[in-house]
């Protein structure tokens, strides 16, 4: 039942069920591709823990299809990869034979290049720590 269209498919599989394209904007950096995407699909009500768990690759358009049955559901989107501290969370609602779509954008990333990172002098000081600050009080 549940299955991910990619590459310009945009047949559904069967009538009864609906699709959800999830499309990632990376405005910032159109150079850094996305690599993948964990996705977490879980009924609004409570009835189904996890109906679709699964690592999808985005397409040319950096766009996910997604079939599902009609239902509302908790979607979890992780971003693998360049942009792995991007994380959303979404309710949706798929109706049977249309098509859902979710729009993100995802922040700047920032990949390390040699001689680019500073890292600031740390000061220890002893005479600053709690335990020799007792007499203090």
């Amino acid at each position: 039942m549940t299955s991910c269209h990619c590459y310009g498919n945009d047949s559904l599989p069967t009538r009864d069920s609906s699709s959800v394209t999830i499309t990632l904007q990376n405005a910032s950096d159109k150079l850094s591709k996305i690599d993948s995407v964990f996705l977490v699909f879980d009924r609004f009500d409570l009835r189904g823990a996890g109906v679709i768990k699964k690592v999808f690759y985005p397409d040319v358009e950096n766009q996910i299809r997604v079939s599902l049955p009609k239902g509302k559901y908790y979607i979890n989107i992780y971003c693998l990869g360049i942009y792995n501290k991007e994380c959303f969370d979404r309710i949706v609602t798929t109706k049977t034979n249309k098509n859902q779509k979710i729009f993100l954008r995802l922040q700047a990333s920032a990949l390390y290049q040699l001689g680019l990172a500073k890292i600031p002098a740390d000061h220890f000081d002893p005479s600053h720590l709690a335990i020799l600050n007792f007499g203090s009080k």
